[in-house]
């Protein structure tokens, strides 16, 4: 298995401010839930109730150092405990204890599970046993994560398709975006999630089980070239609906390795040359500047959350693939980074005029996990 791209080296003042921000956001967002576990919603502000998976994962992978272990364990024991006896992942748990599987049962065009849940699963734990080396948590829930594997269902190419006559959320940061065809971001995710079950299997000698999800990513990896735009050297996000440059995908199919050396650098050198359409204070659109998405699920105005919004959430992938191209922009999208979060106190996602989400872990998290001290 390849090396994922490693963090880059910033001035220790910067990942000081940083693990601040962090601290002050996992303080803000941490409850108790009724059972007395403590959890960790997406945010401080409280614009999320309950624990959401993929908002978790990525606290785990770039906060965990910070968080105690008792409390990451105990968090994860509390999403795996409602795992549908099919194996499907929550979206998210309630403090109450209930499970939505769903991203939002309120609204049709949401009320259906998203394709990623399964990934972040994987994910996670891989990630709170990289912190603590804590296999025996692994081994606990080995069975649990496979069976979420088998809940997606990749084509024959190994990738995860969303119907067009059907459109459904894929990725849980663009879950109001009608991506259809074969989907960029969550098929990342399955190709990363495979791996590192895989690896973990193996760790445990657990061969036959590495076998199978080896052969997995194996399968997707052949087939990430669908989504290469030859011209520019980025990504599209999906194969039908909404096949345009994803800057969030293309930056973490770089961090991933999905990309070659030479492909990371062309598409570092691409968003280098498209800085402004691409970046504002530190923050990554989801897609280029001036374009919208093609087709959504909800109708948000153009030049709002996922429709146009600014979100630091990629900023760490976007470092960290810039970092191969010039250093001195990588850093600088980290300070610019960071002194918006501490002047917006740590928002979702900008605009022009607006800065929504406040005390979003996600945001500080993602930059955290793509830095260190030199």
């Amino acid at each position: 298995m390849k090396h994922f791209l490693r963090p880059i080296a910033v001035p220790a003042d910067l990942v000081d401010r940083l693990e601040a921000l962090a601290n002050r956001c996992i303080e803000s967002a941490s409850t108790q839930a009724d059972d007395g576990t403590t959890i960790i919603t997406p945010a401080g502000s409280g614009k999320y109730s309950g624990m959401y998976t993929r908002d978790f994962c990525y606290t785990v992978e770039g906060c965990g150092h910070l968080i105690d272990q008792e409390t990451m364990a105990g968090a994860i024991d509390y999403l795996f405990a409602r795992q549908r006896e099919d194996g499907l992942m929550p979206n998210r748990v309630e403090a109450d204890g209930r499970a939505v599987y769903v991203v939002n049962e309120n609204t049709d065009a949401l009320n259906h599970p998203p394709l990623d849940n399964a990934q972040f699963a994987v994910k996670l734990v891989d990630a709170y046993v990289d912190h603590t080396g804590d296999w025996e948590l692994f081994l606990r829930h080995k069975n649990a994560l496979m069976d979420a594997m088998e809940t997606l269902e990749p084509s024959e190419d190994g990738l995860l398709h969303v119907d067009p006559a059907n459109p459904h959320s894929a990725y849980g940061f663009t879950d109001t975006v009608a991506k259809t065809g074969e989907v960029l971001f969550c098929s990342l995710l399955y190709w990363e999630a495979c791996m590192l079950l895989a690896k973990m299997c193996q760790r445990m000698e657990d061969h036959d089980g590495a076998h199978v999800w080896f052969e997995g990513a194996e399968r997707a990896a052949r087939a990430l070239d669908d989504f290469y735009h030859e011209p520019t050297g980025m990504l599209l996000a999906a194969t039908v609906d909404c096949e345009q440059i994803d800057l969030w995908g293309t930056c973490y199919a770089g961090v991933i390795r999905a990309l070659s050396k030479t492909e990371t650098v062309r598409a570092a050198g691409w968003m280098f040359d498209h800085y402004e359409d691409c970046f504002m204070r530190g923050c990554v659109r989801h897609i280029p500047a001036p374009d919208h998405w093609e087709r959504m699920l909800v109708d948000y105005e153009p030049g709002r959350y996922q429709n146009g919004g600014w979100w630091p959430t990629a900023t760490g992938w976007a470092v960290m693939v810039m970092d191969r191209y010039d250093h001195d922009t990588a850093v600088l999208l980290v300070e610019d980074v960071v002194e918006l979060m501490e002047e917006q106190d740590v928002p979702e996602w900008i605009n022009d005029s607006e800065a929504d989400g406040l005390l979003y872990v996600a945001s500080v998290a993602n930059v955290l996990a793509a830095v260190r001290r030199p």
